[in-house]
């Protein structure tokens, strides 16, 4: 086999195991946040949607958390009170099945509606 052959066999096996596809992430269909919670160790903060999320987490489906080390965590915490405060809907799009502090579905973003 040649050595041009083999590179890109090589090259394409590379790209498939190196695909981050957004397969894992789940739109949880537009709800209300019931209530808002700080993390008790400061670890960021957990949201209860009227929606019902996805499986693979074992708290319940309608509790979600924002990790403190979220690149927008000062947004998704400023849009989940607002939310909160003024009864806005919402819908928020998770990371199913990865599990944060209390074993919540991982938030990954938040969306106001009207």
């Amino acid at each position: 086999m040649s050595s041009k052959i083999m590179a890109l066999l090589l090259a394409v096996a590379g790209l498939g195991f190196c695909y981050t596809g957004r397969a894992a992430q789940q739109l949880v269909w537009q709800g209300k946040i019931i209530y808002v919670e700080n993390g008790w160790n400061g670890e960021g903060l957990v949201i209860r949607d009227s929606s019902i999320g996805p499986e693979g987490c074992w708290a319940p489906r309608d509790e979600f958390a924002i990790d403190k080390d979220h690149p927008a965590y000062k947004e998704l915490v400023a849009m989940a009170l607002a939310a909160y405060t003024s009864n806005a809907d919402v819908e928020v799009i998770l990371d199913s099945g990865v599990c944060l502090f209390g074993g919540r579905t991982k938030v990954l973003s938040i969306r106001l509606k009207k």
